[in-house]
């Protein structure tokens, strides 16, 4: 994590436009309340956890220390997540979850998964010392306030009882002003010592949750590795897939079309060739050309409006010249459910995005009109902007498809995977949304970013 984008976001959320001393106070109000805060918290998780790990570690010869443990993680990942906000709100230190996405399948294979992941046992560490470290951060509050006291103590020194006053290892008693006043200088004194110490201990636990709350580089990397090896594993499979899917429409479609036309105009020209020794024109067999031809021209424009059709399957004309807002609305047209379209754009996204993002919509629509007995449906197209970050790209092409049909969508279905296919080939993804009895919505979120094809950046 990037600890000067970090700091950035700090300053960010003081007021960009404060003074140095109207953003000094409000930070160190926060960072006190954070480490006000540890204590209770840390003991809170501290003994949650120690209860639930002594549990749960002796029973697991018996199986029945599992469950146990199984919520001792959960606990873990729960308390972890409150410790990231708490990073984030009091000391402007953003941190996004480290742990690895849990792998389809059964409850035990994913605890099993989540219990390999070294940010779970990172956060366990975090949170088991934040009760020590919490103690000693609330030392340092109670020091500042301690120092608080001194400093106002001729406001209200006189409102003592008699005999009852601040007293300096019995050098003198602070009951009348001047020693009051001396008190306060010991006060300011140590104010100054505590509130550098309250900044410089709210640092060292931020650079702590850093290290053990936030996500390793280096683990980023490598999961960003497999993430790509699998996205070009993918893009492989989707253009064979592709290949063949074309080769399928041509061989059952087209080439059969204009075999028959060929069979047809074969046929019209041997009876045309023969027609003038068997009768004159007009007669049996010119009539029976003139069919065929007919039946030959009508077959003509079935390939050709079959072969215009496979074009627009492989990247639409329309796309290309009149971009994504036009070319949505072709399909929105075509659909046979009531379908709006709201597409919000400042420019055009790049190639691979926008031709994505269209055929994402193409299939959602064609199984809005199969599957699901929508009365209407949406279709939403955004630039989504979100703050650099290393680990995400800074913006995003959102599109969106919202039925009202039945629900039930199954995202590993043929269909379905193969959009997310395509969206994993560009380093975005595909969400599915879709519970029995509806509304489903099918979210696409691709990269802003990369090779613009024939338009250049701008």
């Amino acid at each position: 994590m990037n600890h000067a984008e970090d700091t950035g976001a700090a300053d960010e959320g003081f007021g960009r436009g404060a003074t140095p001393l109207g953003r000094l106070l409000p930070r160190a109000l926060l960072s006190t309340l954070f480490l006000l805060s540890s204590f209770p918290l840390g003991l809170f998780w501290f003994v949650v956890l120690v209860v639930l790990l002594a549990a749960g570690l002796p029973l697991t010869i018996v199986w029945v220390g599992l469950p146990v443990l199984a919520l001792a993680m959960v606990v873990c990942v729960l308390g972890t997540g409150v410790e990231r906000w708490r990073l984030s709100a009091l000391l402007g230190t953003r941190l996004s979850s480290p742990h690895r996405p849990l792998p389809r399948g059964s409850v035990l294979a994913r605890l099993r998964a989540r219990a390999a992941d070294p940010a779970l046992w990172r956060g366990l560490l975090y949170l088991l010392l934040l009760f020590p470290i919490g103690l000693v951060e609330l030392v340092v509050v109670l020091l500042l306030a301690l120092s608080a006291v001194l400093v106002s103590y001729p406001f209200w020194f006189w409102a003592l009882p008699d005999g009852v006053a601040v007293t300096a290892t019995g050098a003198f008693v602070a009951d009348s002003l001047p020693e009051a006043l001396v008190v306060t200088l010991v006060g300011l004194v140590l104010a100054s010592a505590t509130s550098a110490l309250v900044a410089q201990a709210s640092q060292a636990h931020a650079s702590l949750g850093r290290r053990l709350l936030g996500p390793r580089r280096r683990e980023a990397l490598d999961e960003r590795v497999e993430v790509l090896t699998e996205g070009r594993s993918k893009a492989v499979e989707a253009a064979i897939s592709e290949r063949r899917r074309i080769e399928r429409d041509l061989h059952d479609g087209a080439q059969q079309r204009l075999v028959s036309l060929a069979m047809a105009l074969g046929m019209a020209r041997q009876k045309l060739e023969n027609g003038p020794g068997k009768g004159a024109a007009g007669g049996p067999d010119a009539a029976g050309a003139t069919e065929l031809v007919r039946e030959a021209h009508e077959e003509a424009k079935r390939a050709l409006a079959e072969i215009r059709d496979l074009i627009r399957g492989i990247h639409p004309a329309v796309l290309t010249d009149r971009g994504l807002d036009a070319a949505v609305s072709a399909l929105a047209h075509r659909s046979p459910v009531p379908t709006s379209v709201d597409v919000e754009l400042d420019e055009r996204p790049p190639d691979a995005a926008e031709i994505t993002a269209y055929f994402v919509i193409a299939e959602a629509l064609a199984n809005v009109a199969k599957h699901s007995g929508a009365s209407e449906a949406r279709v939403l197209v955004r630039r989504e902007r979100r703050p650099r970050n290393w680990e995400r790209p800074k913006d995003l092409l959102v599109a969106e498809v919202v039925d009202d049909g039945g629900g039930g969508a199954d995202p590993a279905g043929t269909g379905l995977k193969g959009l997310a296919d395509r969206a994993l080939v560009l380093d975005g993804r595909l969400t599915v949304e879709s519970p029995i009895g509806g509304p489903t919505r099918v979210r696409a979120e691709l990269p802003w970013g990369g090779p613009r094809g024939g338009r250049d950046d701008e």
